[in-house]
């Protein structure tokens, strides 16, 4: 790896041609980053899910440091993504990073959403404000990073569907003594956050099966999930994604 000008490969998956364009023109308008673009055809549902779409893409991926993207955020200035990565690269020991995540601690038993970017259309703030570079326990799909060499240590599992699969890199990286962050970011995530639904939910209980042993609590963007209660892992989550949903609707509705 070059530490002074590393390569960076983003890595995206697109369902609608339009969506990844504008998304591309965005990326294009960013100066002093090194990068390479890995666009992952799924217009066709191609693939059944995203770590399997990643796992395949980044067989074709040279980059030093994997940056995965939603194709819908978008960069509010042009040093915002060279800014982002900067941070990313002076981590020592990092796991993976983000731009929205959530911390070790509850909060009257919740998670604690802390991002510094804006979300929705209309942009919104949503969670808590960072200025820093702050230790999480999870980061959110919406865009997060990891160097190549983590990946070839811990490459994304054979959990089905298209939910929490940053969160379980985070917690691998957990379990491998690293540390997450998020970083304070000049950038839009778009989406109205509609994709959750119940296979988010199956996601999730997987999630729970596979790590809950070493977690009290898994502390996600969405809900937390109670590792010890087998009937708060039953009634919470689907009732915090539909409340979620209600919440999203009725603010971006105004």
């Amino acid at each position: 790896m070059s530490k002074d000008n590393p390569l960076f490969s983003i890595i995206t998956i697109v369902n609608k041609e339009k969506i990844y364009e504008d998304f591309k023109r965005s990326l294009e308008s960013q100066k002093e980053v090194n990068y390479e673009l890995v666009k992952i055809d799924n217009t066709h549902n191609q693939f059944f899910s995203a770590r399997e779409a990643y796992n395949d893409a980044i067989k074709k991926a040279h980059g030093d440091y994997l940056v995965f993207s939603h194709p819908d955020m978008r960069f509010l200035d042009q040093y915002a993504l060279r800014d982002f990565l900067n941070q990313v690269i002076k981590i020592r020991d990092l796991g993976i990073a983000g731009v929205s995540g959530c911390l070790f601690e509850l909060h009257h038993h919740k998670s604690t959403l802390v991002t510094s970017i804006v979300h929705g259309d209309p942009a919104h703030h949503f969670g808590q404000l960072i200025q820093e570079t702050t230790k999480a326990q999870t980061v959110d799909e919406c865009l997060f990073v990891m160097t190549k060499d983590f990946y070839k240590q811990h490459p994304f599992s054979d959990i089905k569907g298209w939910h929490m699969y940053a969160v379980e890199q985070c917690l691998m990286a957990l379990l491998d003594h690293k540390m997450n962050y998020v970083i304070p970011a000049r950038m839009w995530h778009y989406s109205t956050g509609f994709s959750e639904n119940w296979q988010y939910i199956q996601t999730g209980r997987e999630i729970v099966r596979r790590y809950g042993k070493q977690f009290s609590s898994i502390n996600t963007t969405i809900t937390t999930w109670n590792t010890k209660s087998k009937i708060n892992l039953l009634v919470v989550p689907p009732v915090k994604l539909l409340k979620h949903k209600i919440w999203r609707k009725f603010n971006l509705a105004k």
